[in-house]
């Protein structure tokens, strides 16, 4: 019966992700319907913590976004990397990562990709090598980042099974995936003819395509943006590093009336939501625009993934726990890499770090992976450039106007592939080391 419903699910999996979008949640009640109804399987709840996390995070970021605090975040991300153009291939996607830890999204590097471009044009840099660094860098802060849906979905799986806290998952995820996105500006550097020899270049300046502008110099005003926007960065940035704070100082939580000490799940869902109402308290648009920002969209998009998705896969686990623990979790054990490689995999299906961890947490919980090797395999998700199927592989091809970021014509060689692979591993490597002393 194990091996009838494990295909099943993964069909629906499949399904959902063939369709695309919020279809992979929906496929989850037809999972449900069928575990249910047909194979009689007892029910199991959505992992309601982790969707509390989620929504708060993302109303928290969203009122950083409508208050101009992404706006104003781009304008100094542009500023650090035009006083250092001639190593925009390693600065930039550091920039990124910086920027996107600090935020919570990966929106912010559509703003960024241009001056990236521009910046390596001006310099005689092959604008293929920052950009492609920075969009592999971005996906993978995505995972080191706090304030992520994807990352407080597992601090809340890994919080509710009581397995570890938050501090220890950051000081394995932040560190890890820091090192790989230097890694993947690293294994750029020479990658491709320099721009003078480029074909493609020189035919798009000759035939005006490209028109090249002298580099003035300039240097990026941040004093113009409003109050408003800089007060909602710093109180984003508060309030993350009092929950990091209290994470670490245990002492300093609250122990309330029925003796128990305030958990972090809590405490995140507390603090995100006081920093977006002292946001609203000061910016000029009512609270409502939070409701029309990229970064709330998004966001809600994880919670909604995560509520079909991971109800479908609690059923399924529920139902086959014994089996999972006694036969499944042997070999697993036996051979972790295994889990890394599927990450790897799951990660490069559905193009989300949301979806993904969704898939896979639940079951490695269900399957006893040890903790370095869970995190190990995790941090490898935002590496989904396996094949052009992320919306950002694409799209970042446009913003490269000397036509160097490509897709290949065997489809796997992208320009992301390279910078990508040597990322997870590096990702992948330096999480197991830190968790392996750390947890």
């Amino acid at each position: 019966m194990f091996w009838i419903e494990l295909v099943i699910l993964l069909v629906l999996i499949a399904w959902g992700v063939r369709k695309g979008g919020v279809f992979l949640t929906l496929a989850g009640g037809f999972g449900a319907f069928i575990f249910t109804f047909l194979f009689k399987t007892p029910m199991s709840d959505p992992p309601m913590t982790v969707l509390r996390i989620i929504m708060c995070v993302v109303i928290a970021g969203g009122a950083m976004q409508a208050a101009g605090g992404i706006d104003y975040l781009v304008a100094l991300a542009e500023k650090i990397m035009r006083k250092h153009p001639k190593s925009i291939t390693i600065v930039a996607p550091l920039v990124s990562w910086v920027f996107v830890f600090c935020c919570g999204t990966g929106h912010i590097l559509w703003s960024l990709l241009p001056i990236i471009n521009e910046i390596a044009i001006e310099n005689d840099i092959r604008p293929e090598r920052p950009i492609a660094a920075s969009v592999v860098s971005s996906q993978n802060a995505v995972c080191g980042t706090p304030l992520a849906a994807a990352t407080a979905a597992l601090v809340g799986f890994l919080e509710a099974s009581g397995s570890v806290d938050m501090i220890k998952v950051l000081m394995v995820v932040i560190p890890a995936t820091l090192l790989g996105s230097l890694a993947s500006g690293l294994i750029m550097l020479k990658k491709g003819k320099e721009l003078a020899d480029d074909p493609e270049f020189q035919a798009r300046v000759a035939n005006g395509t490209l028109v090249l502008k002298e580099h003035t110099g300039k240097v990026v005003d941040t004093s113009t943006f409003s109050k408003q926007s800089k007060i909602s960065v710093v109180t984003f940035l508060v309030a993350m590093a009092v929950i990091v704070l209290l994470g670490v100082i245990k002492p300093l939580r609250p122990v309330l009336s029925d003796g128990n000490t305030l958990g972090m799940t809590d405490i995140i869902q507390i603090f995100m939501l006081m920093a977006a109402g002292v946001i609203c308290m000061v910016m000029d648009k009512k609270p409502d625009a939070i409701l029309d920002s990229p970064v709330f969209r998004s966001g809600v998009f994880a919670a909604v993934i995560t509520l079909g998705l991971c109800w479908m896969v609690n059923i399924f686990i529920g139902a086959q726990s014994s089996y999972l623990t006694e036969v499944v979790s042997q070999f697993t054990n036996k051979y972790p890499w295994v889990f890394i490689i599927a990450c790897y995999l799951v990660g490069n299906i559905t193009t989300s770090q949301g979806s993904t961890t969704a898939i896979v947490i639940p079951l490695d919980l269900a399957l006893g992976i040890s903790t370095p090797v869970l995190l190990a395999g995790w941090v490898v998700i935002g590496s989904h450039f396996l094949i052009p199927a992320a919306s950002e592989s694409l799209a970042a091809i446009a913003f490269d106007t000397a036509g160097t970021t490509k897709i290949g014509k065997f489809v796997f060689n992208t320009s992301y592939l390279l910078p990508s692979v040597v990322m997870a591993v590096v990702d992948s490597v330096v999480a197991f080391a830190l968790a392996s002393i750390i947890i």
